[in-house]
């Protein structure tokens, strides 16, 4: 080779390697500068722009952004409301239209009415210009001097025809517009598997929420309508949205580790709950004030998956309740640290509870721990925590400190094993109560590697592959310290992850988390419908149904 050719490359490589080193240098400084000015008032409102979108339609205005701006801003959604009541005080027409205007549900618009002073029933239809896809109709909620309103429903990649009819109490009146979101994309699968089953029965009213993608790429919270089509995809930062809680006219759900998310029927964000040096694991519930009681780890400690913590909504305050290596300190000592298996979340640290639900009941907490293969009470939560009672295979406790604690079973049954989404219902019955789950059926104890499961009838030891899992429900007894399964049914095999749900009219959700299905069933156990997912990992955490009453919907 000349040395004038190879000149000329080391002189273009050096161009190159400068090119990119300032390409690189500028991305970080333009980043930096973005994250200087989050919470940069006057830089946000210059940042932030609601026009027309042509793209979307006629008259139908968008948000734009910097791209390192998150969503879960609280800044950024303050300074979107303000534009957007600005847009309204000028507002010449009857109504104004904004596609997710908060970034928080791609599929949905939201219509801010100039007077509605007259409306007495709000109703809207949206049709898809796809095939195959049924039309979605609501009923949406009707509050006093209420003007503004979200419709979620949208189908993406598609031309929507929105019909909204308003009755008065003197004529009906309709408003139409079409919305294309052929360039929008989304994360989530669009339809899933539809499987009919035997049943007659209606399914419930509602739409699924699957809480738990578990992607390698943006996570996500997905809700389908009963014929499995999706009607919403809220981004989160990271993890999963473990649940959706309810308090008038907001919801929260999890968005990372360490936030959950307070966010508005309009798609507002209006608070981010912390937790602090703790990461949220698995489930998080209410107490009677609609604090929240959260799943926790103290990542300050050796152990994980063992803390219960209140995060405080008026204060934003975290204390631990509960830290469970205190309580059971004998029992710890005889666990193993777990190097071989693959970890849930990626910890390291000694997991020997694995608490992953949370149900709390008039001052007490039930909340089933994997590990043991428990369902645990602590009584008193919010002040003197203390362990009441175990449901368990005495087997397991046996020759610990522990073993009085477990209450004895009636009937001849496999008690459960890796059991997850313990739910409670009260009975006409004082000191008796039902206990509903899905027993996963799974005998792995990473912590205590020399108990087997085997010997008390459980044969499953794969996360993934297994002969059933099972739907159980137990009546709790706790004048005479039992408890006894009073009905089952089995359904396909998860033996990690996975969740229950009973309906108001008694149908009954099951998610088996990693097979990618989850059905309803009507209360004879009898198939009515059953989804599947592509999976964009190995699981579905967890699938539960919400009407979305007083909150979206009438």
């Amino acid at each position: 080779m000349k040395k004038t050719t190879i000149k000329k490359i080391i002189i273009i490589s050096s161009s190159i390697l400068f090119i990119c080193l300032v390409s690189l240098l500028a991305f970080f400084i333009s980043k930096n500068y973005v994250q200087s000015n989050l919470n940069n008032k006057d830089w946000l409102r210059r940042n932030v722009t609601i026009i027309k979108d042509k793209s979307l339609g006629n008259n139908i205005y968008s948000v734009t952004k910097n791209k390192n701006i998150s969503i879960y801003n609280l800044e950024y959604q303050q300074t979107v409301r303000e534009k957007i009541n600005e847009l309204l005080s000028d507002l010449k027409d009857d109504y104004l239209i904004i596609y997710n205007p908060y970034g928080t549900n791609k599929l949905s618009v939201n219509i801010y009415f100039k007077n509605t002073s007259d409306f007495e029933n709000l109703n809207y239809t949206i049709k898809s210009s796809k095939d195959n896809i049924e039309d979605y109709s609501k009923e949406l909620v009707q509050k006093e001097n209420k003007s503004s309103y979200q419709l979620i429903g949208l189908i993406p990649g598609s031309k929507n025809s929105v019909n909204i009819e308003a009755t008065t109490s003197k004529d009906n009146k309709n408003f139409n517009f079409t919305i294309d979101l052929s360039k929008i994309n989304i994360l989530a699968e669009e339809k899933l598997k539809v499987e009919t089953g035997n049943s007659t029965n209606a399914l419930s009213d509602g739409l699924y929420a699957m809480l738990g993608n578990d992607s390698d790429e943006e996570d996500y919270l997905a809700l389908y309508d009963n014929n499995g089509i999706i009607r919403s995809e809220i981004p989160i930062i990271g993890y999963r949205a473990h649940s959706i809680l309810f308090d008038d006219d907001k919801m929260l759900f999890s968005i990372s580790q360490t936030k959950i998310a307070e966010i508005n029927n309009l798609g507002e964000v209006t608070n981010i709950y912390r937790t602090g040096k703790y990461q949220l694991h698995h489930d998080y519930v209410f107490d009677d004030d609609k604090n929240l009681l959260v799943l926790a780890n103290n990542t300050k400690k050796e152990t994980e998956e063992d803390c219960i913590i209140k995060i405080d909504r008026k204060t934003n305050k975290v204390t631990e309740l509960v830290d469970f290596e205190n309580i059971f300190k004998s029992y710890v000592a005889t666990c193993e640290l777990d190097t071989k298996s693959q970890r849930d979340e990626g910890e390291d640290g000694l997991d020997w509870l694995h608490l992953n639900s949370i149900e709390y009941v008039n001052g007490n907490v039930f909340v089933s721990s994997r590990e043991t293969s428990s369902i645990i009470k602590v009584s008193n939560i919010l002040n003197e925590p203390k362990i009441e009672y175990m449901l368990s295979n005495k087997e397991f406790w046996k020759d610990t400190s522990f073993a009085d604690l477990v209450f004895e079973k009636i009937g001849d049954f496999k008690v459960h094993a890796g059991q997850h989404s313990v739910r409670y219902s009260p009975s006409s019955n004082e000191g008796e109560f039902l206990l509903t789950f899905y027993n996963n059926n799974y005998g792995v104890s990473n912590s205590q590697p020399n108990f087997s499961y085997t010997d008390i009838g459980i044969t499953n030891n794969n996360p993934f592959q297994g002969d059933q899992s099972y739907y159980y429900v137990y009546k709790v007894n706790e004048n005479n310290k039992t408890f006894e399964l009073i009905d089952s049914f089995p359904v396909e095999y998860s033996g990690i992850v996975s969740s229950v749900q009973t309906m108001s009219n008694n149908n009954i959700v099951i998610d088996s988390g990693t097979k990618g299905v989850f059905a309803e069933y009507d209360e004879n156990h009898n198939l009515i419908k059953k989804f599947t997912a592509k999976m964009n990992k190995y699981m579905i955490y967890r699938v539960l149904k919400y009407d979305f009453s007083n909150f979206w919907f009438n």
